[in-house]
């Protein structure tokens, strides 16, 4: 596993810019306590060719890193992609998360991934050689404005089970959302994923067949389209905190890490940048 210096905590590293601010500070806070709780130290990290040698070295449980977050294929920088690293106490990464900022105001996702422009900086040597994708998802057609891919997640072995899937995609939506004001959230998954009930442990509600790859990065796959609006996002954020305050955060909520949330922003007033 790859080792990673002592970063800050995740609510130190941020500023939330779009709102709703309480909210959204509210649940990063309870957030990052619960994976702290779980013995994983989360911090935001930019360094994208860190996540690829975090993929490659854990490829006994993790299948070949999607280009869209590969810095060979995409171009990935502060200002369209962040991703998330957990740290066991031995300063291993044990768990990532990702997600890219896909402006599609003047196209649609279905357009995007037919291009293969969502994974490649360059998609014309890949379509010569054959990689194709068909979009059979309905729903890919009408997703546009400011979209969130978000991927890249991956639990080492040694921390599945405790919950985790149920705690890195919601920060990364919610992160995203403040930084970009998304309309939409999408990824993709293993039709397995959502038979064993996994995807709803991500906190997506719409999922919808099929994406279909041919030749791709990882040979010829069968994917399901996950994605979520933003009021279904809020409305989940809500109904995670709620159910986190019903199980006794308050009492632990003086340990909680700084944060560059002041108390004004707490109560959601709204910085915007």
């Amino acid at each position: 596993m790859i080792k990673t210096s002592q970063a800050k905590r995740l609510p130190d590293q941020i500023t939330l810019d779009k709102g709703p601010i309480g909210l959204l500070g509210e649940f990063m806070l309870r957030a990052d306590r619960a994976a702290f709780d779980r013995g994983i130290r989360l911090s935001l990290q930019q360094d994208f060719d860190q996540l690829r040698a975090v993929n490659e070295s854990a490829r006994a449980s993790w299948g070949k890193l999607v280009p869209i977050f590969n810095p060979e294929h995409s171009d990935l920088d502060p200002t369209n992609a962040f991703w998330i690293s957990g740290t066991n106490a031995q300063g291993e990464i044990v768990a990532t998360q990702a997600a890219r900022f896909l402006p599609l105001e003047r196209g649609s996702l279905k357009t995007e991934l037919n291009s293969l422009r969502l994974f490649y900086r360059t998609p014309e040597p890949h379509l010569a050689a054959g990689e194709r994708c068909e979009v059979l998802a309905p729903s890919a057609e009408r997703i546009t404005g400011r979209v969130v891919f978000s991927g890249g997640g991956w639990y080492h072995p040694s921390c599945r089970g405790t919950g985790l899937s149920t705690i890195l995609p919601r920060i990364s939506r919610a992160y995203a959302h403040s930084r970009w004001e998304t309309d939409y959230t999408v990824s993709m998954v293993e039709p397995v994923l959502t038979q064993k009930g996994v995807v709803q442990s991500y906190g997506y509600s719409r999922i919808e067949p099929m994406i279909r790859f041919l030749g791709s990065f990882r040979g010829d796959l069968d994917l399901h389209l996950i994605w979520m609006e933003t009021d279904e996002l809020l409305q989940d954020l809500e109904t995670w905190v709620a159910a986190d305050s019903s199980s006794g955060y308050e009492e632990r909520k003086t340990d909680a890490p700084q944060t560059k949330i002041s108390p004004r922003e707490r109560k959601g007033s709204i910085s915007r940048s």
